[in-house]
């Protein structure tokens, strides 16, 4: 592919949960049929602060016309510079799905000089489109290839953050495993890596679990 690539938006939800200042947390949620995310023990590359070896697990059993996602909603970087997100990575098992549209970072910014929601962009950047980074084996024998975002994102501040996963069993194995999710300077290598250790839960009937991200498609410039 060429260094710019044009993804048009499907669908995902996010969550606007509360995150206290200073802290930045990670929550895996999704919606749909056959389709959510959850941190798995036992399934990644070492810990941080345990010996759990977690990975996020996404997965989408069902075609990718199908109205469902796993999501992860990151919280804590509402208002700051799209700076502040940037480097953006993870490390991806590679005997689940890397594909052009998923698992991928949507970046939802609002452009200087305005406070109107509806002038917001959406940023995506898919795994496949990513850059290649080194390997490592999990000690339960899974291989995970590292994938950077060394790209700009566009003027403004952060609206929402989140990593979707939307490409259904149609098109790959419907699922991946991710791990070692760097977003600016914070990484998470399991759930105890959210910056003020809450667990929090959802009602995904609740107002606040709106539907979002529909229809934006934006250009985004990949170093190859």
């Amino acid at each position: 592919m060429g260094r710019f690539l044009v993804l048009l938006a499907t669908a995902a939800l996010i969550a606007p949960l509360a995150a206290a200042a200073g802290t930045y947390t990670l929550h895996p949620s999704g919606f749909g049929e056959h389709s959510y995310s959850a941190w798995k023990a036992g399934e990644g590359l070492p810990d941080s602060g345990s010996g759990a070896n977690q990975a996020l697990y996404f997965q989408k059993m069902v075609p990718t016309a199908t109205f469902a996602a796993g999501v992860a909603v990151i919280k804590g970087f509402e208002g700051q510079d799209t700076s502040a997100v940037l480097p953006l990575g993870f490390w991806y098992g590679t005997d689940g799905h890397c594909g052009a549209g998923a698992p991928r970072f949507n970046v939802r910014i609002q452009p200087p000089m305005t406070t109107d929601p509806a002038s917001r962009q959406t940023v995506f950047v898919g795994c496949a489109e990513m850059v290649d980074g080194g390997t490592a084996t999990a000690p339960n024998g899974r291989t995970f290839q590292q994938k950077s975002f060394l790209g700009t994102l566009p003027p403004g501040t952060i609206a929402s953050l989140a990593i979707v996963f939307d490409e259904g069993s149609d098109v790959g194995q419907g699922f991946v495993y991710l791990d070692n999710i760097l977003v600016g300077g914070h990484m998470w290598t399991s759930a105890s890596d959210n910056g003020n250790g809450q667990t929090i839960t959802q009602d995904p009937t609740g107002e606040d679990f709106v539907s979002a991200l529909f229809g934006e498609p934006l250009s985004v410039a990949f170093p190859r």
